[in-house]
């Protein structure tokens, strides 16, 4: 799963023809601008933002966007996948910058993280080693070297994804820690339930509308056993 974490926009990426003249001239002197620190009075010296996306800037998720689509673009250009989910072929799941490269095999996973890699350099962007992990979903696991910037990939069993638990061992994890953390909040509820000067259909309500709403979080995308069913 590559994480982006250093930003360094190369803007001449935006030289495009489809990519409209006055959004590359004004993208382009916003980024030629120079900035200083303010403090107690006294300012610093002036200098140039090269790293990041500016905090508060209206315009940096959609540059931010841009430059992800396109590289993902690129990377995917001569890359054959061989997941397919209805007949249709799945190379990616994302969400801003977190990425879930999906492959059939080792070796069409390497691929894909070293397409990424290259795509991301020639658009100024880095992909964080530390922060990408690898998943199997065999007993045998990764065996093969997978690396970003000479830096190898730590394969694991289980990794969090928008809060969610993904683990080799399939939906069971996640299953298990919902029914707990679902237990826990209930749990701090007990004045509620058990204060008789309280209808009925109120606790019933606050159940649905709080224990639910925990339990059931992403559960579109588990998947269920005849051993999870007995959890549920």
């Amino acid at each position: 799963m590559p994480k982006f974490t250093r930003l360094r926009f190369n803007l001449e990426k935006l030289k495009d023809p489809t990519v409209k003249e006055d959004f590359q001239a004004m993208t382009g002197g916003k980024f030629a601008a120079t900035s200083a620190v303010l403090l107690n009075g006294n300012r610093g010296d002036w200098f140039h933002t090269t790293v990041g996306v500016r905090q508060g800037c209206i315009l940096s998720p959609t540059l931010f966007n841009i430059f992800v689509e396109r590289i993902m673009n690129d990377a995917l250009e001569d890359h054959e996948g061989t997941v397919s989910i209805g007949g249709r072929t799945i190379t990616n799941l994302r969400f801003v910058d977190d990425i879930d490269g999906l492959a059939g095999n080792e070796e069409e996973l390497a691929s894909l993280v070293e397409h990424l890699d290259k795509a991301s350099s020639a658009f100024g962007m880095e992909i964080s080693a530390e922060k990408t992990k690898l998943m199997a979903n065999n007993p045998q696991g990764i065996t093969i070297e997978i690396k970003i910037n000479g830096i190898k990939l730590d394969p694991v069993k289980t990794f969090k994804y928008l809060v969610s638990t993904i683990s080799d061992e399939g939906s069971r994890p996640e299953i298990l820690a919902r029914i707990a953390q679902t237990t826990t909040m209930l749990t701090k509820l007990q004045s509620i339930w058990r204060d008789k000067n309280i209808r009925l259909r109120f606790k019933i309500h606050q159940m649905c509308s709080l224990g639910l709403s925990v339990f059931l979080y992403a559960c579109e995308s588990w998947t269920l056993t005849k051993t999870v069913e007995h959890y549920l």
